[in-house]
């Protein structure tokens, strides 16, 4: 079965063989096991509601409760992430949007009759909530009434909870409108790519014309796309702002110091981790420099402009890789993991964990994705690129990530945040790039620099672009919250501020002003510094793993197998690793310095361009 079809001829789902796609089995057997649990479901939620008023009884009355809300709870998850995945699978499918409507709507059923938990818990005396919490027969839920207590002083009255629930649909209005005109009222126009072929810019051809080697037809395209921001762009301004004002609404309605406390609390995350990240960062501009200097010494030209930061400097290479090839490479390329790591993830690729192919209708891109006593699964659409050999070891990384935490933990305590979600997927790629760069000779210099290029693209992007956008957000909030007023001419300003910090010697001319109007993360406040965090995590695992052996492999497979049952930072110092501090920071930015350093010796022995 190949993957590598025109877009033409992309087949539809019964035509691709089933070994290619994920077996879900494992959560419903079939639609009618899942009919049966929509309609039980509806008793659970029943039952777990009629514990009000009466959780604070005695712990066995907390238990109880505690024990029939996370069964409602664990139904619900194993409900929606079926019908996500089923709707996933093709997305005309009409049969799969109802179900996945059905198991919405009950999650939010069950979110307005859950909703007196917290605050009836929080509303009793220190002493009997410092017995509950402490209490042995509750031992199970220490870290969630932990978490709980903590929460207290942020926490309102029944009624006060209730009317900030009621104001969700509210709440997300600008979210809804930006992604409503982003995803479906924008039209990007169109532009002719190198052979002169007229192409109609969506998103996802605009992120690919953005790799082309004719910088004519990047600029083309990056100037046509980005037309569409700036016709838009007080709209864009006005949308943006009212997500801001809405963030610190409710963190002053909350008792929280500003909004970045309010976001960071959830994760139990200080104040000095963001700063940190972002003190080294700007720390590290030589670095920075030095990479763009590099970048432009390679594309030849006098100034870089922002339709040049994403194209490979590596000269392209026609090799493609098939599905089974891939996995043995990521099995072979993640051997410092251990043999057990390696032998489960080879077990789950055996068990049809992976959706492989693109059909007709299947939603785009990549994910793994699971629910609680049911194995992971991933979402592929495979091309055989080398970029999807690495896309298959990352999502590897977050499905081994949620494999051993359900193995090891409660449901309650399995779930990890997104903290440090993408540290166990980064870990991977980091290892496999590793790996092949160890296997890879040294007179192969096409195949080295491509492996440098990318993760030194992909340290770029993720630890110093993601900072850039972290400390855009975080200078919007500030003038949110001194009631200054958000204007489009302000939010460029800070834009343009941040971007002579990051992306020194960058053409930034009155279209790149407005680039944060395309960001949708920024709708989801104080989101993307965890990004640059994880990463520069990873790293740190990665490089212990390989410098220290099986001591350090020890640590790590411990924090995956903990999943949330601590706090983020507790699990990590347990781990071996204080993000507390910029050493993690520093240490990914100088991973970049010697990628950097290699690419340069390539360039300067002029051997690149003979390959």
């Amino acid at each position: 079965m190949t993957a590598t079809a025109p877009q033409s001829d992309i087949v539809t789902r019964d035509q691709i063989a089933v070994e290619d796609t994920w077996d879900l089995s494992d959560l419903y057997v079939d639609s009618a096991a899942w009919d049966a649990d929509a309609v039980r479901v509806e008793g659970q939620i029943r039952l777990a509601a009629s514990h009000r008023a009466f959780i604070g009884d005695s712990p066995m009355a907390l238990l109880k409760a505690l024990d029939d809300m996370m069964a409602a709870r664990l139904t619900l998850e194993r409900l929606r992430t079926y019908a996500s995945l089923r709707r996933d699978e093709d997305q005309t499918d009409a049969e799969a949007t109802a179900r996945y409507e059905r198991a919405t709507r009950l999650a939010i059923e069950a979110g307005e009759a859950f909703a007196f938990f917290e605050p009836e818990l929080l509303s009793l005396p220190d002493e009997r909530l410092e017995a509950l919490v402490h209490d042995p027969i509750l031992r199970s839920y220490h870290h969630l009434l932990d978490d709980l207590r903590r929460r207290r002083p942020h926490v309102r009255s029944i009624e006060i909870e209730e009317l900030l629930a009621q104001s969700g649909d509210v709440a997300r209005a600008a979210s809804d409108a930006f992604g409503a005109l982003d995803n479906a009222d924008l039209t990007f126009g169109s532009v002719r790519d190198e052979d002169g072929r007229e192409v109609q810019l969506t998103k996802g051809r605009f992120a690919l014309l953005m790799e082309r080697k004719d910088r004519s037809v990047r600029q083309a395209a990056s100037e046509t796309f980005i037309k569409s921001y700036v016709d838009h762009q007080h709209t864009l301004a006005s949308l943006y702002g009212s997500s801001v004002r809405t963030d610190v609404y409710y963190a002053r309605v909350r008792n929280h110091a500003s909004a970045r406390a309010a976001a960071l609390f959830d994760n139990n995350i200080p104040d000095t981790v963001y700063d940190s990240l972002i003190t080294a960062v700007r720390d590290a501009a030589p670095t920075l420099q030095r990479g763009l200097e590099l970048r432009r010494r390679v594309l030849g030209v006098d100034q870089l402009a922002t339709w040049d930061l994403r194209v490979p400097l590596a000269p392209s290479t026609p090799r493609n890789y098939p599905y089974q090839e891939a996995v043995e490479i990521v099995l072979d390329g993640l051997g410092a993991l251990g043999p057990d790591y390696v032998s489960d993830l080879a077990g789950g690729f055996g068990q049809r964990w992976v959706d492989v192919h693109e059909n007709k209708g299947k939603r785009s891109g990549a994910y793994s994705w699971g629910a609680y006593g049911a194995h992971p699964v991933i979402l592929m659409n495979w091309n055989g690129t080398l970029s999807d050999v690495f896309t298959l070891a990352h999502e590897a990384g977050h499905a081994m990530h949620s494999f051993y935490a359900d193995r090891a933990q409660t449901y309650q305590d399995a779930g990890y945040p997104i903290f440090l979600a993408e540290i166990a997927s980064t870990v991977n790629e980091t290892l496999l790039t590793w790996d092949l760069l160890a296997k890879t000779p040294e007179d192969d210099v096409l195949g080295r620099f491509e492996l440098l290029n990318r993760m030194a693209d992909d340290i770029s992007g993720t630890l110093v672009n993601q900072t850039m956008y972290a400390e855009f957000e975080y200078r919007a909030h500030q003038l949110a919250e001194a009631g200054e007023p958000l204007t489009l001419e302000s939010l460029s300003d800070i834009w343009t501020d941040v971007s002579a910090v990051y992306l020194p010697g960058v053409l930034i001319d009155d279209a790149a002003r407005i680039r944060w109007a395309r960001i949708p993360h920024f709708y989801r406040a104080y989101y993307v510094y965890q990004y640059a965090t994880g990463i520069s995590a990873a790293i740190a695992f990665a490089s212990q793993i390989r410098d220290e052996g099986e001591p350090a492999l020890e640590r790590y497979l411990g924090l995956l197998k903990d999943g949330g049952s601590d706090y983020p930072l507790a699990l990590l110092q347990k781990a071996g690793l204080d993000v507390t501090s910029p050493e993690p920071v520093r240490a990914a930015l100088r991973e970049y310095d010697r990628v950097l350093g290699e690419m340069e010796t390539i360039i300067d022995s002029g051997r690149l361009t003979q390959a």
